[in-house]
């Protein structure tokens, strides 16, 4: 099972009666230039770590003037191929009406990363305006394709593509504006393993799993079903202090039918947020079929189509080239059973669709 660590960080800016957690300049950074030549929704990077590293928040190139709506999202390994997979990405979080400090200056996001890239790993992220009208974005760079922007002891910035919200078009050949703030190692409040949802009968399993956990307070699920926008769907009590693995299981009782998507977030006895894990999940319905007897088969003048009410309650039928015939046949229902008339038809066959079943009907 692969690893992955996560890790809490948070100071608080504070406007009015609300408090937004705000990373600082405390720990490392890394610069790619403040140049800009074009203006995206947003920007997809890769960041390659030479070292293990824990990324504690980004600040970007903003518009001027700009008030804006912001998310951040990533995912292990490279971006390339994923740009329009929002399945691959994971959703690290968001912050409303944050205000531009001004053009080729560093914006911070504030949006809490705490993002660990193991040594020799690289990851994709990709930051966007979440209203992405005229006045707001990020600030980019033209590049010649995907090349180091910019890289210390520790970490490289890589590539970049300027892309529209959500996961949409792309603007080939864009480089971040932004600072990388970050420390070397990792700071573990919590060590998670993993994440996993599985079908038992009608009802989702969710299992997680720690390594150990250190002022931890409690685990959020949250559910969506396009991956973007998420419902709380339940809150779990964390074992607080613990220095050996630790397994918790949920049941979603009534999961949402086809794929959908949850995600894990742990809260520290601070208040802190941190995201865990988000995974795809995929809900089929198990119908129930009814038989349905048809006689005759084949047929000459009508058939008789018998079984539950509600299971022959909306017949249709199919000719051989897949053309919906039913308005062309007089069809009467019967108390058990309905009759459907074929005199006016070509000799053939015909497919019978009941509510869960169906029947191939010769006619001569």
């Amino acid at each position: 099972m692969l690893k992955s660590t996560i890790l809490s960080f948070t100071c608080y800016l504070l406007i009015g009666s609300n408090t937004f957690a705000q990373c600082t300049g405390l720990g490392s950074n890394l610069v790619a230039p403040y140049a800009s030549n074009a203006l995206d929704n947003g920007v997809m990077f890769d960041i390659s770590a030479t070292n293990t590293i824990t990324i504690y928040c980004f600040d970007v190139n903003l518009p001027p003037l700009s008030i804006g709506d912001y998310e951040v999202y990533y995912k292990a390994g490279t971006y390339v191929g994923s740009e329009n997979s929002p399945g691959n990405w994971t959703f690290i979080g968001s912050a409303g009406s944050i205000v531009s400090i001004g053009l080729d200056l560093a914006t911070p996001l504030t949006i809490p990363v705490n993002v660990v890239i193991p040594l020799g790993e690289t990851y994709g992220f990709y930051i966007t305006a979440s209203n992405p009208i005229l006045s707001t974005g990020v600030f980019t760079t033209t590049n010649a394709g995907y090349s180091t922007v910019s890289s210390n002891g520790d970490i490289a910035i890589m590539g970049g593509i300027g892309i529209a919200y959500p996961f949409n078009t792309i603007s080939a050949n864009r480089s971040l504006n932004g600072t990388i703030r970050y420390t070397p190692g990792n700071a573990l409040p919590v060590e998670f393993i993993d994440f996993s949802v599985i079908k038992n009968g009608e009802s989702a399993i969710l299992e997680w799993e720690t390594e150990s956990e250190y002022n931890s307070d409690y685990f959020e699920i949250e559910r969506s079903k396009n991956g973007i926008d998420w419902n709380r769907l339940l809150l779990i009590q964390a074992t607080g202090e613990i220095n050996s693995p630790t397994i918790y299981q949920e049941t979603d009782l009534a999961p949402l039918e086809g794929i959908s998507y949850y995600r894990l977030n742990q809260y520290d006895i601070d208040g802190t947020k941190t995201f865990l894990k988000s995974v795809s999940f995929n809900y089929e319905l198990e119908v129930e079929r009814n038989e349905i007897r048809v006689f005759p088969n084949p047929i000459a003048d009508r058939v008789r189509v018998f079984g539950d009410q509600s299971e022959i309650e909306n017949l249709i039928v199919f000719n051989s080239i897949g053309q919906d015939i039913s308005d062309n046949l007089t069809i009467i229902k019967h108390n058990g059973y309905s009759e459907i008339y074929f005199r006016d038809q070509q000799e053939g066959l015909f497919i019978l669709k009941s509510k869960t079943n169906s029947e191939i009907l010769i006619k001569k």
